[in-house]
C-alpha cells in the first residue's frame, strides 16, 4: 500500500471534481494537503472540513492559475505552512466541447489557454523549482489529445501543449531524482461537464466502443494519481498513463 506520511501535496483545481478525489487521497495516505481553488471557496472549505474530519491536514488557498502571482502565492504559502513540498499535481482546468473550429471565439480560447496551457506551464515551472529531490509532479492532461474528436480542437489544443512541457521536464530535472509524468483521463462520471446527470444516449455511446462498457470514475483517476505519487512509480518519469478502460480515448 502506497504511504505518503511526512509528504506535503498541492493539487490545483482542487475543490471538487478529480482534484477533489486525488488530494483526499493523497490526505488518506498520510500527506500533508494544499487544496487549491479560483472562486467556489465553499466546496474548498468543505473539502478542508472532510479531510479534517478524517484526521487530516489540509488548506485551502485561492488561486487563478491562468494568473502567475497567483501561482507563486499558492506555493508560497504552502511553503510558509508546511516547509517543504513533495507532490504537485497540475489538475485545473476548464472545458469546451462541441464547438467547431469554425465557430470558437478569440475569448474562448483566451479563456481555455490561459487556464489549460498557461496554467500548467506554470504550475509543472514552479513545481520544478520548489519540489524536494525525489519528489513528484503529476499532470492530468486529456484523452482528447490521444484521440482527436470533432468540436474539440480548442479543448484538445490547449491540452496537448503541457505533454510535451512534461517529457523536456523530465529530462532536465531527472537528475535529481523526480519523476515527472501525465494522467490522460477518459470522459470522468462527475467531473467536468459530466458533473451533472449523464444523458443515456452517451452512456449508450460509450458501450459501444470501450471495452469495460462504461465511463470512467474521478476514483479511477485518483488511483493513477496514488500510484504515479509513490515509490512505485519512482523509475517511471516522462510518461502519459491513459486511464481509459482500454478504449484509446
Amino acid at each position: 500500500m502506497t504511504t505518503l506520511n511526512n509528504k506535503v501535496a498541492i493539487v490545483t483545481g482542487s475543490a471538487r471534481g478529480i482534484g477533489k478525489a486525488i488530494v483526499q487521497r493523497y490526505a488518506a495516505l498520510g500527506a500533508n494537503v494544499a487544496i487549491n481553488y479560483a472562486s467556489d471557496e465553499k466546496s474548498a472549505t468543505e473539502t478542508v472540513a472532510e479531510i479534517t474530519r478524517m484526521g487530516g491536514t489540509a488548506i485551502a488557498v485561492q488561486a487563478d492559475v491562468s494568473k502567475v502571482a497567483d501561482i507563486e502565492r499558492l506555493f508560497e504559502t504552502a511553503l510558509e505552512r508546511f516547509g517543504h513540498i513533495d507532490i504537485v499535481v497540475a489538475n485545473a482546468g476548464v472545458e469546451l466541447v462541441g464547438k467547431s473550429v469554425l465557430d470558437f471565439t478569440e475569448a474562448d480560447y483566451d479563456r481555455l489557454f490561459g487556464v489549460n496551457t498557461k496554467g500548467a506551464f506554470f504550475t509543472l515551472q514552479k513545481a520544478a523549482r520548489h519540489v524536494a529531490d525525489g519528489g513528484r509532479i503529476i499532470y492530468v492532461g486529456s484523452s482528447n489529445t490521444a484521440y482527436p474528436l470533432p468540436g474539440r480542437g480548442l479543448y484538445g489544443g490547449s491540452k496537448i501543449a503541457p505533454q510535451f512541457l512534461v517529457e523536456v521536464l523530465a529530462k532536465e530535472i531527472g537528475a535529481r531524482g523526480i519523476a515527472v509524468n501525465s494522467i490522460l483521463p477518459t470522459a470522468i462520471e462527475g467531473a467536468g461537464v459530466f458533473s451533472d446527470e449523464v444523458k443515456p444516449e452517451f452512456l449508450d455511446f460509450i458501450r459501444s466502443f470501450r471495452p469495460m462498457q462504461r465511463m470512467g470514475t474521478v476514483e479511477d483517476v485518483a488511483n493513477a494519481a496514488e500510484y504515479l505519487a509513490g515509490e512505485l512509480s519512482g523509475f517511471i518519469s516522462g510518461q502519459h498513463l491513459l486511464v481509459s478502460g482500454g478504449a484509446p480515448a
